[in-house]
């Protein structure tokens, strides 16, 4: 029991931020409204009924439950692709999200040379990027890359100890 009511705040406190009173799960929406119950013995029974109901939405993949550090690494793992405004990535009020991930700066994993000058590489997320532009440096595992949003969906990429050139995520 304890364990639920855990579960139960948890997808509470995190499901109402982030979405609307009207665009909650209905399994949400009606152990909220066990909140607005009096009698104590009649609340409690609501939350035993409906918290039991939700654990099984959960348990069916009918309701998805997500916490917010899980959000920001999706988010940071999808960088560079162009995701829908859906409500668990932010949805209308994105415009935090969009600075907090308008570059990313991580290792790079594996690196091949893709012709005149231009490379193929992978980071420790497994994002696959390329360059788009040649560059005379020639990056190497383990080093840093920089990778940041530019205009009209454009994105700027720069190796350590190399000028920024134009790249594009292939995967």
């Amino acid at each position: 029991m304890i364990k639920a009511a855990v579960f139960l705040s948890a997808a509470l406190v995190l499901t109402g931020p982030a979405l609307a009173a009207d665009e909650q799960p209905a399994a949400v929406r009606a152990l909220g409204a066990c909140r607005a119950i009096a009698d104590n013995a009649q609340r409690l029974a609501c939350y035993d009924r409906e918290a039991g109901a939700l654990l099984t939405s959960v348990e069916k993949k009918e309701t998805v439950v997500l916490d917010q550090q899980e959000v920001k690494k999706t988010k940071r793992s999808l960088f560079g692709f162009t995701l829908p405004k859906l409500p668990f990535f932010g949805g209308r009020d994105s415009d935090k999200d969009e600075a907090e991930f308008s570059q990313i700066e991580v290792p790079i994993k594996t690196v091949r040379p893709i012709g005149y000058g231009r490379f193929r590489f992978t980071v420790d997320e497994g994002a696959v990027w390329e360059t788009t532009e040649g560059i005379n440096a020639f990056p190497k595992p383990g080093q840093k890359v920089l990778i940041k949003k530019g205009l009209m969906g454009s994105y700027f990429i720069r190796f350590e100890g190399a000028r920024s050139v134009k790249g594009m995520r292939v995967g």
